[in-house]
């Protein structure tokens, strides 16, 4: 279903009818999305309850086996959800459901709520005992309505994990059971990173966003031809940056003014320029499928962005590892959401670290390279595949060898990666600036990630310069 879908659906929840009922509720993207539920994370019960609310209802939606439709109608499925919440006390919620704060995050807030298998009143049995509660942050920088539609997207397409419904400020997902995110040490491990470079692979093959407004919102509305927002994006953050007059304090006011942003607005301007010029003159060329970054066609797939090790998550039984959070996803280069990752090996973005990455922590020239030799072959290996399924009910996963050919395009492709390094920097310092603005830098020091994302831009802007 279309992102536009919730815009009508809040517009119809302020109706005189149904503008004070928290349970008002339509099925958008196949699962329950109840605009007037407000959670705050301030407050447990709060969360307990949404979780519940949102719990039942995708329940009810999956016993009616109706292909995201109710039987008997939204407004049974309402008087349904009021009949079982008059019977569910706070006192029995709170004693039934358990809620936790899930740390690593730092642009919502997240929560565990467990115990659904305790709960014998669901209209079906639950199979399984947690999910988590996302609580947006970052208000104004994510079209929410975009993002949710997204997510509900891949999740459709075993990419991510169990969507199952929104409130008005958040949404319900599955909790992976058994899994846990990367830890620093993790990434020494080579085998790790080869099986990152896997799944990222994966998303960029297999994931197509579904024709209709979700498409043409991230791809662009002109056919054969995919767009990208990276520039776009980068230069409206500049300009939000550079609109805050003040801070949350004078010294964040301060701070922000040291970061010297007329100077960022330069370089972002000057890189932006050296991107696209080269593509304009490609184009003019007649060639439409070069790269921005060297000869080879370009690579645009749809993007993680965002792959730092709290948005990785592996089983520790069975190794498997499982992207999350992907609400900064969207049509980009391959080059870049490698790049992103690379620079993510230093952290910086978990309290404990409050915005110091160590750069020692980057990754080498011979680990990146077997990065992107892994991905490359498992490209190649996902490309066989889905060209061979009409042919082949039987198929299986075809073994790609490390050979001259996909040693030379993992070079190419690492080379374009390093370009890439340098706009992450000026991307995340940008969006640090913006979230220091807008939320202050109390719980996680955003003003000095921007700024250490500044440096290390300048450090390796020097470096490229000396090759």
């Amino acid at each position: 279903m279309p992102p536009s879908d919730y815009i009508r659906t809040r517009e119809l929840s302020q109706e005189p009818s149904n503008s004070n009922n928290e349970s008002y509720f339509k099925v958008v993207d196949y699962q329950p999305y109840f605009p007037n539920l407000s959670v705050s994370a301030s407050d447990i019960s709060s969360v307990k309850h949404a979780a519940l609310v949102l719990v039942y209802s995708s329940l009810l939606l999956r016993n009616s086996n109706n292909g995201g439709q109710i039987d008997n109608g939204e407004a049974e499925h309402q008087k349904r959800l009021t009949n079982f919440l008059a019977q569910v006390s706070s006192a029995e919620v709170s004693s039934e459901l358990s809620c936790t704060k899930v740390t690593g995050g730092i642009t919502n807030a997240l929560f565990r709520v467990s115990g659904f298998l305790s709960i014998n009143s669901l209209p079906v049995p639950a199979d399984f005992d947690s999910v988590l509660v996302r609580i947006f942050g970052a208000e104004g920088m994510i079209d929410r309505d975009i993002e949710t539609s997204t997510y509900a997207a891949l999740c459709h397409a075993d990419i991510a994990y169990k969507y199952m419904g929104r409130f008005s400020n958040g949404r319900i997902e599955g909790w992976l059971d058994g899994y846990h995110p990367l830890q620093n040490q993790d990434l020494a491990d080579e085998s790790t990173s080869l099986e990152i470079a896997k799944e990222m692979a994966r998303l960029h093959c297999l994931f197509q966003l579904p024709e209709g407004e979700l498409r043409d919102h991230h791809c662009g509305t002109e056919l054969d031809v995919i767009s990208v927002g990276l520039w776009d994006q980068l230069s409206s953050w500049m300009e939000q940056a550079k609109g805050y007059s003040e801070f949350k304090t004078a010294n964040d006011t301060e701070r922000a003014r040291a970061l010297q942003l007329d100077k960022i607005e330069t370089e972002v301007k000057t890189i932006i320029q050296s991107f696209t010029a080269q593509v304009e003159e490609e184009n003019d060329s007649g060639d439409s499928t070069a790269s921005i970054c060297g000869s080879s066609k370009p690579n645009v797939v749809f993007c993680h962005n965002d792959l730092l090790l709290a948005n990785i998550m592996r089983n520790k039984a069975t190794g498997h590892i499982q992207l999350i959070d992907f609400e900064y996803g969207g049509s980009n280069y391959a080059a870049f959401d490698m790049a992103n990752h690379f620079n993510e090996y230093a952290g910086g973005t978990t309290t404990q670290d409050n915005g110091v990455p160590d750069y020692t922590r980057f990754p080498d020239s011979e680990r990146q390279k077997k990065f992107c030799v892994e991905y490359v072959k498992m490209t190649k290996r996902l490309e066989s595949m889905k060209s061979d399924i009409t042919d082949n009910d039987d198929q299986k996963e075809m073994v790609v060898e490390e050979d001259e050919d996909i040693m030379k395009e993992a070079i190419e492709l690492l080379s374009h990666v390093q370009k890439f390094i340098l706009v992450n920097h000026l991307y995340w310092g940008l969006w640090a600036v913006n979230q220091a603005a807008e939320e202050g830098c109390d719980e996680f020091d955003y003003l000095t990630y921007a700024s250490n994302r500044f440096n290390e831009y300048y450090v390796k802007k020097s470096e490229w310069e000396a090759k």
